[in-house]
Order: C-alpha cells, then sequence, then structure tokens
C-alpha cells in the first residue's frame, strides 16, 4: 500500500534521527588496519589479465603455523557478479601474511579465469578450511559461465561454452605457500540422487569458513570431520523455478573424498556461516531471501540434517555475514564466546517498523556482536568500521587476537572496490563503553 505523506514524513524524521544517534556510537580500538586487496581507481571497462575493477567475496583461515591466509574474487569488467558481463573473466585470488596481518605477500592467482584454449569462466565465493590434525588447508570455489543466464544449465561440464556450473578443490600443504592443481568435486544433481528429490542445478560453497568437528561425544567417530557450509539450487524440472536452501559438504576422510548433508527445510536461504557449539551440535546462520531476519538452523548428527528455523532477531539487511567461534570453556577459556559480524547500515527502525524488508537499510557500519549462550542470543554490538562494508569474514589469529577481511569502498570512492583487514583485541568488544543500541 502507497505510504500517505505523513507517513513518508515519518520516515524522513525517523532516518535522520537513527542517523545522527548511530554516528555517536564509539568505534573499537584497532591494533592494525591493512588492506590486502585493492581494486582499481579506473572506471573503464577492465579485460587486462593483470587488472581489477573490483576484489569481493572474502574467506579468511589460519593455517598451522600461524600465517592468516586472505582468499577473494578478483573481478574485472566493472566488478558485477558471475555471468553478468561478458568479457570479464573473474579469479581466484590469495594473499598471505605471517605478521597476523600488518603485512602481506604478494597476490597469487589461484586459478584464472582466462582458460587454455581462449576460453573465460567466473570464478567466485572462495571457502577455506583447515584440518588441524594433518595440517592441510582446502580452498572450495566455484566455476560459472563468464556470461549467460544468472542460473546455470543443469549439469556438471566444466566446458565454459555449455554454461554450467561446477566446484573446485585445491589443497595446500605448506601453510597455504603452494597448492595442489585443482580437483572437480560431483555433487548430486539429478532426483533420484539429491536429499529433496529435485535436480540441482547449482552447489556453491559459502562463502567464507569452514570448521573442524571435536565435540561430538554422542558419537566420537564425527570428531576430525571437516564441515564446509554450502547453498544449493533446486528445482522439480531441470528448466523449473529453482529455490535455494543451505547445506554442508563434509569429509570424514581427511578431505580424501567429500559427502552431501540434506538441505535445510523452510524459508528460502543461502550464503551461510556454520559453528560447532560446545554440546556438539552444528550451529547455521543464513541469509534469508527475504524478511527482516536471518535464518538459524541447528544439526544434531554433524550436519547431516537440519531441524527447522528459528530466526534470529536482530534486524540485518540481507548480506553475507560470518560468525566463528572465538573461545570456549572446554578448550580452557574462561568462558564461550561465538562472534557475530555484519553491516549494521541504517534504517534498522523503519524496516522493522513496517515489515518491508531492506527498506532504507544499507552496507556500512560493519558491527561484531558476541554470544555468551551458545548462540541463543548475540548482544553487546560494537562497531568496527562507520565506512562502507559488505561481506565479511573473521578468524581467531595466533595470537588471540581477531581479524576481520571485510569488503570497502575503493580509492574511487564507488561501493566496494577493496577488500580492508581489521585486527582488533577481544577487550575491545566486551569494553562497555563501545556497546551501541
Amino acid at each position: 500500500m502507497p505510504l500517505s505523506n505523513t507517513r513518508l514524513h515519518l520516515i524522513v524524521i525517523l532516518t535522520s534521527v537513527l542517523i545522527c544517534t548511530t554516528g555517536l556510537q564509539a568505534v573499537a580500538k584497532v591494533v592494525s588496519v591493512s588492506i590486502p586487496f585493492v581494486g582499481s581507481s579506473q572506471e573503464n571497462y577492465i579485460t587486462a589479465r593483470d587488472q581489477y575493477h573490483r576484489f569481493r567475496i572474502p574467506s579468511l583461515i589460519v593455517a598451522p603455523d600461524g600465517s592468516v591466509l586472505a582468499f577473494a574474487e578478483g573481478r574485472r569488467g566493472h566488478g558485477d557478479d558471475p555471468t553478468c558481463e561478458a568479457n570479464a573473466p573473474m579469479d581466484i585470488v590469495i594473499r598471505r601474511s605471517t605478521d597476523h596481518g600488518q603485512t602481506w605477500e604478494p597476490m597469487v592467482v589461484l586459478d584464472s579465469g582466462f582458460r587454455p584454449g581462449g576460453g573465460l569462466v567466473d570464478y567466485g565465493d572462495p571457502t577455506a578450511v583447515v584440518d588441524s590434525i594433518t595440517g592441510a588447508v582446502f580452498l572450495f570455489y566455484g566455476q560459472w559461465a563468464d556470461i549467460g543466464p544468472h542460473r546455470a544449465t543443469h549439469g556438471q561440464n566444466p566446458d565454459p561454452a555449455l554454461g554450467q556450473q561446477v566446484v573446485w578443490i585445491r589443497k595446500s600443504t605448506d601453510n597455504g605457500k603452494t597448492w595442489s592443481d585443482r580437483r572437480q568435486m560431483i555433487y548430486p544433481d539429478e532426483p533420484h540422487e539429491t536429499s529433496d528429490k529435485l535436480y540441482w542445478d547449482m552447489i556453491e560453497p559459502g562463502p567464507g569458513i569452514g570448521i573442524q568437528l571435536q565435540w561430538q561425544d554422542h558419537n566420537k567417530s564425527l570428531n576430525g570431520r571437516l564441515v564446509i557450509p554450502a547453498k544449493r539450487s533446486g528445482s522439480v524440472t531441470p528448466e523449473g523455478e529453482s529455490t535455494g536452501a543451505p547445506l554442508v559438504f563434509y569429509s570424514d576422510d581427511h578431505g580424501d573424498t567429500w559427502q552431501f548433508g540434506q538441505a535445510t527445510e523452510g524459508p528460502p536461504a543461502n550464503e551461510d556461516e556454520i559453528v560447532e557449539l560446545t554440546d556438539g551440535r552444528l550451529l547455521l546462520d543464513a541469509r534469508q531471501a527475504s524478511g527482516l531476519f536471518r535464518c538459524r538452523f541447528l544439526s544434531s548428527d554433524g550436519g547431516q540434517t537440519w531441524g527447522p528455523n528459528h530466526p534470529d532477531d536482530l534486524v540485518i539487511t540481507r548480506v553475507d555475514t560470518s560468525m566463528i567461534r572465538y573461545s570456549a570453556v572446554r578448550e580452557g577459556h574462561d568462558r564461550d564466546r561465538i562472534l557475530f559480524s555484519a553491516p549494521r547500515g541504517i534504517g534498522r527502525i523503519l524496516a522493522r517498523e513496517h515489515d518491508e524488508g531492506d527498506l532504507g537499510m544499507t552496507r556500512n557500519d560493519l558491527t561484531i556482536w558476541t554470544s555468551y549462550d551458545e548462540g541463543q542470543s548475540f548482544i553487546q554490538p560494537v562497531r568496527i568500521t562507520r565506512e562502507m562494508a559488505g561481506y565479511s569474514a573473521m578468524h581467531r589469529l595466533a595470537d588471540g587476537t581477531i581479524g576481520l577481511l571485510v569488503e570497502s569502498a575503493g580509492e574511487n570512492g564507488l561501493s566496494y572496490g577493496d577488500i580492508s583487514f581489521f585486527r582488533f583485541e577481544l577487550a575491545d568488544l566486551e569494553d562497555e563503553s563501545r556497546w551501541g543500541q
């Protein structure tokens, strides 16, 4: 229903008040800030191999030797999403830091969208996990056609001309210095083999961070399982209308083979993160397809099946976020802590008041909330930066500080462009003077 002039006036007033009041919230003290991925300041259409218009979609992992590994998509063209721009292939890139993210080794292209023979593809959604038992690091990412329909053609042939979606895996056994050749992960895609009896035309990792299970007291054989958050697109017919749902990949043999959990039931959702709770259950947080609140699901069998949606009560614009375990009493820490990061934006009161989803909400004001009750509630919001902030990935660093890799504005002032790395102390998140509303 159209808004009346009175209601429109009220929205303007509320928005102005909200902008002013959010500006009063303190910003966390930051130990260091660096920009591992710097986009181009050029506004022309970029097609060169050695240039990128934007860097997007961060993943962050800490290797067994303490090195920080930062992954991203290197986007050409004008930096749009996969399949949207012709002659604008996307790369998967990495930078490595041995001093907790203060400085970075030169960028390495792990996979180039310029394929041998002249084919072009878009690689996306890097998602990394560490096997703490073997010391191996695994990286998952997807492949899309460089230009075509946003929805992939059913099938898993990596030939770029066919327009099908593919999942690749690489492995490092030297803390991210070198990487194996890629291998394709074949996923179930026919109704007779999928868990929900649908055609699956896409499974894409994360993006973000995988985990390794360690508190599976009810079934100790699951300890050591590697779990990768993912999402699938499914439909009744190969060309029919599709819906998205989260699920996980998991491996019980240190990454030699990978299985696929069942998709969640309930409201459509997509980009997701996962943590292991201290009672062994898995908590999956997913970007909602519609509405105000993120979707949250629990698994009691290591990610093979999921219970009903228990939506969060934080109003967050539809965006990929980060959710990680920081500490646990079971590991000898003083408290159980799960951290959640997202761009808080503006317009939260309006969105809640009028139930109109993303009304007025923006991707800025990157904020971190803390849960002390194993994900039942997230409290004590602390702003990390007032600037533009999109997708984020967090990790506890080897020295106990927190690293946050987040999409930021480029030097030309446009939305996105760079990816920045913030490092800060846990004490800043627990300093009451910095908590917002």
